[in-house]
């Protein structure tokens, strides 16, 4: 049987459950990665907290091969742990009898690129195909726990693109200031914005500097949050009269200009601090040498820079990167703005 590709989009999940042979024994997943420029508002004066806009990549990426099987088997350089403990979950949810997962590609843990999201809903929807849930990603988001703060990944996952979340509701909804990680059970916020990003190629920046997740990620959120009131209105002016008509009008130069600014205050200040020094550093080298703007993703290190001369500023990185005490790395990529993909082989 020939390949068949499908995205998560309304329509494609709509085609998937009106297959007339549902059975299917072997499908390969690619997700993207996604970037997350920053939270919105981690005050909540509004009676709304989180809130959140990012960018769904094609590299990094998962690409798994899944079989549906009669026992648990895993083959992963990097996440076999994990994927057990996502598939138990779902095994206690929807007792299906087994499944057989291969990593052909990983995204980096702790990176920036939400690799948590991006690997539960490949493993979730996965299953979802191969024992014909007819589950929505929603639904599948739901199952595996994600989506408590930041709608990103479930939505780059599901259609990629720009994306603008518009966080949860505050305090009857979510009432605490805490991540995804640790936000059980609180449904993924609704998505205000999607749009196509332009077909700029993207140098993505990783400085070898430490990498922030667990136990010292909720201390952060603990002792950091609520943010000061003023943080919100600044970062929704820039998000709204300035980066999003420049997606729309594909103008990198106030694109960059609007990333550039958003580095410098509030949550995404606090990402950038408690990193150190080589990662504020980074910045300021893309930023001075060519790059028309450059933003950290989430905690980091993962830096997107925007370029005129993108190959000029790769080569100039790699030789900056091999003079940091640890090293770096850096490639191009681009936006991803279908999704995550799923082939079916009968």
């Amino acid at each position: 049987m020939q390949d068949v590709c499908y995205t998560f989009g309304t329509a494609s999940l709509s085609k998937m459950k009106g297959e007339t042979n549902p059975r299917i024994n072997r499908v390969r997943i690619s997700t993207p990665a996604r970037l997350h420029f920053s939270l919105i508002d981690l005050n909540g004066q509004l009676g709304r907290i989180d809130g959140g806009f990012g960018l769904a990549i094609t590299e990094p990426n998962f690409k798994i091969v899944a079989e549906a099987s009669t026992e648990i088997h895993v083959e992963s350089a990097a996440y076999r742990e994990r994927a057990c403990a996502i598939l138990a979950k779902l095994q206690t949810i929807y007792q299906f009898p087994g499944i057989k997962l291969k990593f052909i590609s990983e995204i980096p843990t702790h990176s920036g690129f939400g690799s948590g999201t991006q690997l539960s809903l490949g493993i979730a929807a996965a299953v979802n195909i191969l024992y014909d849930l007819k589950l929505s990603v929603l639904e599948l988001a739901n199952a595996v726990g994600r989506g408590g703060t930041s709608g990103i990944g479930v939505a780059a996952f599901e259609t990629g693109g720009f994306i603008v979340d518009g966080g949860h509701r505050y305090p009857e909804q979510k009432s605490s200031f805490l991540p995804s990680s640790a936000a059980d059970d609180i449904s993924p916020p609704p998505i205000l914005f999607q749009h196509a990003f332009p077909k700029w190629p993207l140098l993505i920046v990783l400085p070898n500097c430490s990498r922030i997740y667990g136990e010292e990620e909720l201390e952060l959120f603990r002792t950091l949050c609520p943010q000061p009131p003023s943080v919100a209105p600044k970062l929704s002016h820039l998000l709204l009269l300035q980066l999003l008509p420049a997606i729309l009008e594909k103008d990198m130069l106030s694109f960059g200009k609007a990333l550039n600014e958003i580095q410098t205050f509030g949550w995404k200040r606090v990402e950038i601090d408690a990193q150190g020094a080589e990662l504020q550093q980074t910045l300021e080298f893309l930023q001075a040498n060519g790059a028309l703007g450059a933003g950290v993703s989430s905690w980091g290190p993962a830096i997107c820079a925007v370029s005129e001369e993108i190959e000029k500023l790769k080569r100039g990185t790699e030789e900056y990167l091999t003079n940091l005490p640890n090293g770096g790395t850096c490639f191009i990529t681009y936006a991803n703005n279908t999704g995550a993909e799923i082939r079916k082989v009968g």
